[in-house]
């Protein structure tokens, strides 16, 4: 099993953290809004992750993030972190930081854009095992950063027990959806991929001890061998991952995704794709 580095050691640093932030009397049953700048959770998440760097707050004009502020089930939470600005080579928006700051494991995922991705936006669902604010933190190509954050009411969705076992014959199988019918060259272009996977969470209530949990830990995407988008990701994300993301072909070529989970599994999936070509689930 390889083992982690960077990223992980920050999250097992946060993990351990949370753990003792959440026997805290004064905050473990707070329920109620708090002032998202004196979050004793958020303080410490931010110092681990971007030291003393300043971040610009609330400011809409980069970045927004997207949220039902109650949740009818928490272990399944669509968000949106949608850019206000567009991707080009002199400004662009290199990498989006989704954080559930009061989950065991609050980094969600880290999801890098270039240029090439046309927009940087970031769609997918979360977990939520209390009460949290969300923070969205988008880090510029020349080092800034600007955060959108939400409160969201939703309790327990990483401790809840996963739902109907997975057949390892689906394991990793991936499916594309386009929101058009067809590609257009030199524009952003949406595309969805849904990942068959039990992204397993450690606090499920049927989890064994002592087995290392399955989850996605990485998902590259690449166009003709060119990155768009790529994400470390955590089991703070749903049962059977997706995303939808943007990419802007020049002209035709192989857009893929290649996954990996903690047990080192590799899975991949990939299409051929031109200009005036009938797509799938478009």
């Amino acid at each position: 099993m390889r083992i982690y580095s960077g990223l992980a050691r920050s999250r097992l640093a946060l993990a351990t953290l949370l753990a003792l932030l959440s026997v805290m009397s004064a905050h473990a049953n707070e329920k109620a809004e708090p002032d998202p700048a004196q979050s004793p959770y958020w303080g410490q998440i931010r110092q681990l992750m971007f030291a003393d760097r300043v971040i610009n707050p609330d400011n809409r004009d980069v970045i927004r993030v997207y949220l039902n502020l109650r949740a009818d089930d928490a272990s399944t939470v669509p968000v949106v972190v949608k850019a206000q600005i567009d991707q080009t080579d002199k400004e662009y928006i290199k990498s989006i930081y989704v954080i559930v700051e009061r989950n065991p494991s609050p980094v969600a995922g880290v999801f890098h854009f270039t240029p090439g991705s046309g927009r940087a936006q970031v769609e997918t669902r979360l977990r939520f095992e209390d009460y949290s604010f969300v923070r969205a933190v988008a880090e510029m190509n020349d080092g800034r950063l600007y955060m959108s954050q939400r409160w969201v009411k939703a309790a327990g969705g990483c401790s809840a027990p996963n739902g109907k076992k997975l057949s390892e014959s689906l394991l990793g199988k991936m499916k594309l959806r386009f929101d058009d019918d067809m590609i257009t060259y030199h524009k952003p272009n949406l595309v969805q991929v849904l990942i068959r996977h039990p992204n397993e969470s450690p606090l499920a209530a049927d989890f064994v001890a002592g087995q290392v949990p399955q989850f996605v830990r990485s998902v590259k995407v690449t166009f003709d061998g060119k990155p768009v988008m790529n994400a470390e990701v955590d089991f703070s994300l749903s049962d059977n991952p997706n995303f939808r993301f943007f990419f802007t072909p020049e002209e035709k070529g192989e857009l893929k995704i290649e996954v990996e989970d903690t047990h080192d599994r590799k899975f991949s999936h990939s299409i051929n794709i031109s200009e005036g070509v009938p797509l799938p689930g478009g």
